[in-house]
């Protein structure tokens, strides 16, 4: 075997052909990465001239003492089983990095720990707890990193759109159904130039439930970077539209209304229509000064997607809390997921979940919704980091005293 820096080509030729395979591991975000001005590095094995492992490594920008941490996003690409492979390319990576002025390496695999449910119950299938153990045995701890570990995912290998629809909770296809059929939504597909639209939806949501969100520039560079694998989209209510609906709506039910006859039988759906003409009556009203406040065309709901290999990622994402009764976020997931089974992806990744095992967790309403879907939970290997300079256990004693530090 054989470790050495790997061409553009060869290394994505060799990762395409992985089940491994991830956004992350690929030429697109190694640009994504330099424009930060941070080093990548393509390595790899080779056996008898063919590659059998490889992966991009990237400087993350933390330091100490003129040690530099280094991590392998969702990585690396190779059998995991391979215990010689294994072996092999952690220690020529650690040999690599150490040239480099390596501090440590972090890794978080893309690969499932075990099979789950989507209640997160453990059920038969993969069980790589194997792979883990043999990490330790190598030298890899437990690393404490921001990466995702517990996604939500949906199967959707040789399925039509309409077979997936059908296994979607009943509440969940009553909202889609009512955003096509009623609020007649919009989906727009941004340009670079409109990124700043996107930008201020997540921007609303971050700050609403307290999160940091990216900059304009970082969706823009993602953009440039993935092209035709990266899609912008919202979610959008025309008002006139939606006032055209409603006042079309409440005609024919007058019409219905003087057609039936005043028996006993007809008098309770004469009720009902009339309730339901005054319910329409309010909602003009209130869609008009929705209208008169924020314009006629009006963004509810807006996603980042990636399309790589052989899943869609849903990554990025915001909805503006005062209009979720629009239901935006369930139309814009619905259009996704019918595209990848129209176009012959084999898996929708809603990607991260969190307080899956804590019913109570502020968290816990995104898994739900995601499960309103169907789908499953995978939970991820996790994620790992290794020493490449003694300096590193210095570090890590002074990060724990910190920690006593703080909770004194």
């Amino acid at each position: 075997m054989e470790f050495t820096e790997l061409k553009e080509k060869e290394f994505m030729e060799f990762v395409n052909s992985r089940p491994e395979k991830n956004f992350f591991q690929t030429i697109m975000m190694k640009k994504r990465i330099e424009l930060d001005g941070y080093e990548v590095y393509l390595v790899g094995v080779k056996e008898k001239n063919k590659i059998v492992a490889a992966s991009l490594i990237a400087e993350t920008g933390h330091s100490f003492m003129g040690k530099r941490t280094f991590e392998a996003y969702k990585g690396f690409i190779m059998d995991y089983s391979n215990k010689e492979l294994l072996d092999f390319m952690t220690l020529e990576v650690k040999k690599f990095l150490k040239e480099k002025n390596g501090l440590r390496l972090i890794i978080d695999p893309y690969i499932p720990n075990v099979s789950r449910d989507m209640d997160a119950n453990i059920i038969d299938g993969i069980d790589n707890r194997q792979i883990k153990d043999y990490l330790y045995k190598l030298g890899y701890k437990d690393h404490d990193g921001a990466q995702v570990k517990w996604c939500y995912c949906l199967d959707i290998n040789g399925k039509k759109s309409d077979e997936l629809f059908n296994d979607f909770r009943s509440s969940t296809r009553n909202n889609i159904s009512r955003t096509i059929s009623k609020f007649k939504l919009e989906i727009k597909t941004l340009k670079k130039d409109e990124l700043s639209e996107f930008k201020k939806v997540t921007s609303d949501t971050c700050d609403r439930r307290s999160f940091s969100d990216k900059t304009l520039k970082y969706y823009e560079e993602m953009y440039d970077c993935f092209g035709d694998d990266v899609t912008f989209k919202i979610c959008q209510l025309n008002c006139d539209t939606y006032i055209n609906y409603l006042e079309e709506e409440t005609t024919e039910m007058v019409r219905r209304i003087n057609e039936l006859s005043d028996s006993a039988s007809n008098k309770k759906k004469k009720e009902q229509m009339k309730k339901d003409i005054e319910n329409n009556k309010k909602k003009v009203e209130e869609t008009k000064k929705l209208k008169d406040e924020k314009g006629n065309i009006i963004p509810l709901s807006a996603a980042m997607f990636i399309m790589y290999g052989d899943e869609i990622v849903y990554l990025f994402s915001g909805s503006y809390a005062e209009l979720m009764n629009f239901c935006g976020q369930y139309r814009l997931q619905w259009e996704i997921i019918k595209y990848a089974a129209d176009n012959g992806y084999k898996r929708y990744n809603f990607y991260g979940i969190q307080d899956v095992f804590n019913p109570e967790g502020k968290d816990r309403g995104v898994y739900e919704f995601k499960k309103g879907f169907g789908g499953y939970v995978e939970e991820l290997l996790g994620s790992f980091e290794i020493t490449v300079s003694p300096i590193n256990n210095l570090y890590e004693f002074l990060r724990k005293v910190k920690k006593v530090i703080k909770r004194g």
